[in-house]
């Protein structure tokens, strides 16, 4: 089998996280080959850098000049490729899709930005109607076209398709439900320490794109000054610096003296050590299709809080504490009451996210070999493993 794929747009940490998992699958078959084209990053060249000597990887890398070389790359210089090289599949890493190829395609399905009707509101709601158009509507419209061609759809949670049957019909697609990061209950870390009589620290996991809105940024900040006012003892790790905060202008000077600007946490070596004791890690994003900040830190036996959504629910289990989306007050309120808590409370707490994750997780698609012989296999109505 040789397999195209497209992971044009791949940059960030948790994109990068789950494209390397995915070549470590592509390793369980050394006779299929995999072309794997990227733009150039720095996370991209790390990434090529350790797969280099891999006969049966093949990188493809091009400089990034925007949406409109990129569609015509994947769609006439892909063609050409697919004839000379007899592609046997295409899988598209991040979205996109070719429009008349004549072989099996399948899209992944890692961004739900376009694709919530809450965002919406909250767009319209701050007046940023024209920024929604250019970030939102626009992308909606090109990735929606191109999925209502696409029969194959991976997905990383059962909630994405719930979401996308808002926006196109599910009725005639193939879903495959993948698992994107290892399972293994065993490698899972004991629950860490708590004790809320001492400091308590607030771990806030954020990349480049913290500033936009669905990141709702503002609950985290604001609940922070809130208890800062009401003489909580705790302090704050961001994984952003403080330049790029202050440029944002959504962060408060008052919380200076009591966080840490990490920036970019570049190794799970290094992420591993924030996961310590006393730590909360909150996150307030309004969608996620899976949340790897907050799997990572329940595996590594952390608290976590998020927002009550349905996504949560799904991706997270019952267990995980949750508060009211854009009400700080409801967030604040969360924290107070953890007060409450002992010690064996909060590992309680923890084991049972934990058991609900390896379940979940379990209970998909493990690598994606499998979802290629069966697209290859034809014949599936809804594929939901």
């Amino acid at each position: 089998m040789k397999v195209l794929v497209n992971a044009f747009g791949i940059s960030s940490a948790g994109g990068i996280t789950v494209l390397k998992k995915t070549i470590y699958e592509f390793l369980e078959n050394q006779e299929n080959q995999y072309y794997i084209f990227v733009f150039s990053n720095q996370n991209i060249l790390n990434l090529v850098q350790e797969f280099n000597n891999i006969d049966n990887i093949h990188f493809k890398i091009y400089n990034d000049h925007g949406i409109l070389f990129r569609l015509l790359r994947e769609n006439l210089y892909f063609l050409s490729f697919v004839l000379r090289n007899n592609i046997s599949l295409i899988y598209n890493f991040t979205g996109t899709r070719q429009l008349i190829f004549g072989i099996p395609i399948i899209v992944k399905i890692q961004n739900l930005l376009f694709f919530t009707k809450k965002l919406d509101s909250i767009y319209f709601n701050n007046y940023k109607k024209i920024l929604w158009f250019k970030q939102i509507w626009l992308k909606r419209f090109i990735f929606g076209f191109m999925l209502r061609f696409t029969k194959n759809i991976e997905i990383q949670s059962i909630h994405v398709k719930e979401e996308l049957s808002n926006f196109i019909n599910v009725d005639n697609k193939n879903f495959f439900v993948k698992n994107d990061f290892s399972v293994d209950q065993s490698e899972f870390s004991e629950p860490v320490q708590y004790d809320f009589n001492e400091e308590i620290t607030f771990l806030y996991i954020v990349g480049s794109h913290f500033s936009f809105p669905h990141k709702n940024i503002g609950d985290f900040v604001k609940t922070m000054v809130m208890l800062f006012n009401s003489g909580l003892n705790f302090h704050i790790n961001i994984t952003l610096t403080y330049e790029e905060l202050n440029r944002s202008g959504l962060w408060n000077d008052k919380l200076n003296k009591i966080t840490s600007f990490l920036g970019y946490i570049d190794s799970n070596k290094r992420m591993k050590t924030l996961f310590s004791n006393n730590v909360i890690l909150i996150s307030t994003s309004v969608t996620e299709t899976l949340g790897l900040h907050v799997i990572e830190a329940t595996l590594n036996g952390v608290l976590c809080i998020v927002p009550g959504e349905s996504y949560s629910e799904k991706v997270y289990g019952n267990s995980v504490l949750t508060y009211n989306l854009f009400d700080c007050e409801s967030l604040k309120q969360t924290i107070i009451q953890l007060k409450s808590y002992n010690n064996s409370d909060c590992h309680g707490l923890i084991l049972d996210n934990q058991r609900y994750i390896c379940h979940n997780e379990n209970d998909k698609y493990g690598n994606s070999l499998s979802i290629f012989n069966d697209v290859l296999k034809k014949g599936k109505i809804d594929v939901q493993k």
